[in-house]
């Protein structure tokens, strides 16, 4: 609580209570990546006043890419990251960490978000 700088501005938290005040538990700041990566909803991505913008659903969280490249292969990396979800929710047996695709899938989102 005592915590006055975060440095994503993006903070997810399990509980929000009102009793005499309101009161945040379990809060955690997430960076942007894994909020592109693992936020749920749909990615767009868009150029305005010259710069391209990644946009989660109907626009509520948005960030400007570094270029048209960045942008295309975030969106890119996040259609493969659901489609590898849809077949693992398919067939659960499935080892994400042994099948080649899904292997390079994660080590690219580990890589990502590591050195972001």
């Amino acid at each position: 609580f005592q915590t006055r700088h975060f440095e994503s501005p993006y903070l997810v938290y399990h509980e929000k209570i009102k009793t005499s005040r309101v009161f945040i538990r379990d809060c955690s700041m997430v960076s942007v990546y894994p909020l592109v990566l693992l936020g749920g909803g749909q990615v767009h991505m868009q150029l305005q006043k010259g710069e391209f913008v990644i946009s989660l659903d109907d626009g509520w969280i948005r960030f400007a890419a570094a270029s048209h490249q960045v942008a295309e292969l975030v969106k890119e990396l996040r259609c493969e990251l659901d489609q590898l979800l849809q077949d693992k929710i398919k067939n659960p047996s499935m080892d994400l960490c042994v099948c080649p695709r899904g292997s390079r899938i994660i080590s690219m989102i580990v890589k990502l978000v590591t050195t972001q």
